[in-house]
């Protein structure tokens, strides 16, 4: 996790604390900071620890990425599902805003793709709540750069990852329209002589 320079931990400040998502700095005494989330949770932490693993809000041109990283392609893994769900759950507990944004993409990809072909989900029921839980901390560190609310921020994800889904429909298409003209360039005409028989 990026660390957060002392001096961002200033009172009133929002900082992101791994799996708890967005807080504000409540108080600093001495050398503890105290960190507020929703909900009323409340964490205390010594400042050389959140020097560690506190850090500053996303940044717009890091949303811009992020929008990207939503946009792309599923990172197809050779891995077992074990492993796939162990990494999964690193990303979420490390609260990075990339990896969030990674465990959405790969997630809905592949919930996309068994929607396709009309089949139960393969997303475990553990997938799905880490899947959940990643767009939900997602959502919530968009809508405190932006001053929006959180709903807004998780249409901005949703739109960001139907822009993949559009350049795939978009290639798609274009494949297909590219395959039927081959295949009128390369259908055989009748001959002359063949013509002329038949009119006989």
């Amino acid at each position: 996790m990026t660390a957060l320079r002392a001096p961002g931990l200033a009172v009133d400040d929002l900082v992101v604390y791994a799996s708890h998502g967005v807080g504000r700095v409540t108080s600093r005494v001495r050398e503890m900071v105290m960190l507020e989330f929703d909900r009323g949770l409340s964490v205390t932490l010594p400042v050389a620890r959140a020097v560690k693993c506190v850090r500053p809000v996303s940044t717009e041109a890091e949303l811009a990425a992020i929008g990207r990283t939503l946009s792309g392609s599923e990172v197809v893994s050779d891995e077992n599902w074990q492993r796939r769900l162990k990494a999964t759950r690193s990303k979420v507990a490390g609260g990075e805003a990339t990896g969030l944004a990674e465990v959405v993409r790969d997630a809905s990809r592949r919930d996309e793709r068994t929607n396709a072909r009309t089949e139960p989900s393969r997303l475990s029921l553990t997938e799905r709540q880490l899947y959940v839980t990643a767009r939900k901390l997602l959502a919530d560190e968009i809508a405190a750069r932006r001053g929006i609310d959180a709903s807004f921020a998780d249409e901005w994800i949703g739109e960001q990852l139907a822009r993949n889904r559009d350049q795939e429909s978009l290639s798609e298409t274009s494949s297909a329209a590219a395959k039927a003209a081959l295949a009128v360039e390369t259908t055989p005409t009748p001959s002359g002589n063949r013509a002329r028989r038949r009119r006989h």
